[in-house]
């Protein structure tokens, strides 16, 4: 048959066929071509973002690209222009506009959680994690926190709304909570909390309310959104999590796409599309197959970059555009509450059931590490990792007389925190038998590096063999008064404390393999600095060289964006590590009580 048949597809342009606008683009090197149709009409724009965990890579991403970004004056402890935290559904933010209606009991009288006479408020868990004075002092800063919404959305030309999540929980009165209570703190009572999962209807309402509300403030605000790519870590649906997260994805993707066509008020982003597009070697995930990788921020933001295209200093945006390789590891300690819920579920029985645990893991990854390492040896503990290495060597916490300290990195340590301390605290009422095996103040993945550098710039120049132990003793007090602090008073209230070395793998790997006898004296005249404290040092990483003639079968395998991990063991040197610790104070560590 010669005749051309004509059809619809016939003068549809390469964006329109799979094989010519999916499968023949590199996805790691080259944008997707003609993605989406977004046009900003004001020069140079004032932009705020707002949403789920995903949408502080796109304030981060705004920041460091130069762009108006709104920062919120009241939370600066991450990129956000509001000082709310994460918002998961469009009800929450909804909310977050009555806030200020004084007259509306739900949202000025309740809310609030009491625990050992500090008040912490359920609108927003991760919101001074220390808690408040008194609940006044919360109220007065929920009104300030809703002062500042209406100046920043009087101040935006773009509002980038990220979509993440269907599932919520609500109280009798009908507010929704943007994590279910007792997960970031307060405690839950399905008397009081039930589960809803938002409705393709509930959520094209609530958006169309809320962009009502926007222009009543702003009508010249534009409203982008777009859906987090990244999957749900837990359901409290019956369906299976992959199942729960395709309804819930798929829900808020059908909505923003029915009004972006159908409404003038809304365009749509295709972050969603952009991560979760077929792709052989996947570069968008970390190996927990949920956590989206840098990398694949800076992809999805190139493509958002040509929304300004116009706009940019630069005009030399195109369709093959070279994809930023980003190591920094702080770009992966992006705030996520929904993150929490594992973490949370993994949290030992035992405290949750309020039994006395006597023996305690208080540190970062290398203590969760250890944690496993004493389950598999059936080793009765609480604790493990609080907060990253960095929290600790960043001063990412505030010293607290209650409490000893309050992780600020991310919600999820206040709740790992809490549950340890409530145990703590426990046994200070109720038993004087108590080990707490830490590792707050080594972090010589961080520290190692911190010190060369300090010296350097103390000495101009950095010859190991010179190093004196002034040198460290100047460089502890410099960093790690408030470390200190911390360890002495668990000892200033019974509790016997042990510091833990790092493991001493440094010298097999070419990236680390300078830093090891740095590391080797450090934990030396860490050790001798501790003990001057009162506080006892193990120095695990000496006994393991002394007693242990395979020590490169001990070493972490993992690699993480092209680089090695040199400063963790694998789950044979924890094993070991459990082992020793548990001969070395079987007479100590106890059972449950």
């Amino acid at each position: 048959m010669n005749k051309k048949i004509e059809t619809p597809y016939n003068n549809k342009s390469d964006k329109s066929f799979w094989k010519t606008a999916v499968e023949s683009v590199c996805l790691e090197k080259e944008l997707f071509s003609l993605i989406h149709e977004i046009k900003i009409g004001k020069k140079d724009p004032r932009i705020s973002s707002v949403g789920s965990c995903f949408s502080q890579h796109v304030g981060k991403w705004l920041v460091e690209n130069g762009f108006k970004f709104n920062q919120s004056k009241i939370e600066t402890n991450s990129v956000s222009s509001f000082a709310f935290g994460n918002i998961y559904t469009p009800r929450c933010l909804l909310q977050w506009l009555d806030v200020s209606q004084i007259e509306n009991p739900n949202y000025m009288q309740y809310n609030v959680y009491l625990f050992d006479n500090r008040y912490y408020d359920l609108l927003r868990p991760n919101f001074n994690l220390s808690g408040f004075n008194s609940k006044s002092d919360l109220q007065a800063a929920r009104i300030n926190a809703t002062c500042e919404i209406i100046s920043t959305i009087k101040n935006t030309d773009l509002l980038i709304f990220t979509l993440g999540l269907t599932e919520s929980w609500k109280d009798k009165r009908g507010v929704f909570y943007p994590v279910c209570p007792g997960v970031v703190c307060g405690e839950f009572d399905s008397s009081v909390y039930s589960f809803y999962n938002f409705t393709f209807d509930d959520i094209k309402s609530d958006l169309e309310k809320l962009s009502i509300r926007l222009k009543e403030i702003n009508p010249d605000i534009k409203i982008v959104l777009t859906v987090s790519p990244v999957p749900l870590t837990a359901t409290a649906t019956e369906n299976h999590v992959l199942v729960a997260s395709q309804y819930s994805k798929s829900t808020l993707r059908s909505v923003a796409g029915f009004l972006a066509e159908n409404s003038s008020d809304f365009e749509y982003f295709p972050s969603y599309e952009v991560i979760t597009s077929p792709l052989k070697g996947d570069f968008r995930f970390e190996d927990n197959l949920r956590t989206v990788t840098p990398k694949a921020v800076e992809y999805v933001m190139g493509h958002f970059r040509s929304v300004f295209a116009d706009h940019l200093k630069t005009k030399d945006i195109n369709d093959k555009v070279k994809i930023k390789d980003n190591n920094d590891d702080s770009f992966n300690e992006i705030v996520c509450e929904d993150e929490l819920i594992e973490a949370f579920h993994k949290l030992d029985n035992e405290t949750k059931n309020n039994n006395l645990i006597t023996l305690t893991l208080v540190g970062d990854s290398h203590m969760g590490k250890l944690s496993r390492a004493f389950n598999e040896i059936d080793v009765t503990h609480c604790g493990g990792i609080i907060m990253n290495g960095s929290g600790f060597s960043d001063h990412k916490y505030a010293l607290c007389d209650i409490e000893y300290f309050v992780p600020l990195e991310c919600p999820e340590s206040r709740a790992l925190w809490l549950n340890t301390y409530r145990n703590l605290s426990n046994l200070e009422l109720n038993i004087e038998n108590s080990i707490i095996i830490a590792n707050i103040g080594v972090q010589l993945h961080i520290h190692a590096g911190k010190f060369v550098l300090w010296y350097f710039e103390k000495h101009q120049k950095f010859n190991e063999i010179e190093i004196e132990n002034s040198d460290f003793n100047e460089f502890f007090n410099e960093n790690l008064t408030d470390q200190f602090s911390i360890l002495k008073g668990f000892i200033s209230n019974g509790h016997q404390v042990i510091v833990i070395s790092d493991p001493p793998f440094s010298k097999y790997f070419p990236e680390s393999k300078e830093l090891s006898k740095v590391i080797n004296r450090y934990h030396v005249a860490l050790g001798c600095a501790l003990q001057e404290e009162g506080i006892e040092f193990y120095n695990a990483a000496d006994v393991f060289e002394n007693e242990i003639s395979n020590g490169e079968s001990y070493v972490s395998l993992k690699v993480t964006e092209g680089r090695s991990d040199w400063f963790h063991g694998n789950d044979q040197y924890y094993i070991w590590l459990a082992k020793k610790l548990n001969e070395m104070f079987i007479d100590s560590i106890a059972e449950s009580v």
